[in-house]
């Protein structure tokens, strides 16, 4: 299972299988994050960022959650206090 890239500012991760699940086009969920691709995506998820500030990523939520997503069960905002010098990639388990 290929991993995708997600950012430590208030990345984004969303469950493809959750769209499919729900009818949810991929194009809403874009329309709504205000991009015209992800930052990483694979056959299971697609990730999202950087997102700078909590009140960008609490609004982003609100844009899934208005689509009918679920947070945590269906996606989630990956953030914490990292060192540049790191970086972060995830896969479904």
């Amino acid at each position: 299972m290929a991993s995708v890239v997600i950012s430590a500012e208030n990345g984004i991760v969303v469950r493809l299988a959750a769209l499919r699940a729900k009818g949810i086009q991929f194009k809403r969920v874009l329309d709504a994050m205000e991009v015209d691709k992800p930052l990483d995506k694979n056959e299971d998820i697609a990730s999202f960022g950087p997102h700078f500030g909590r009140e960008a990523a609490d609004e982003f939520q609100r844009r899934l959650e208005s689509l009918g997503l679920v947070y945590i069960d269906d996606f989630f905002i990956f953030s914490g206090d990292f060192p540049d010098w790191t970086a972060f990639q995830m896969e479904l388990r």
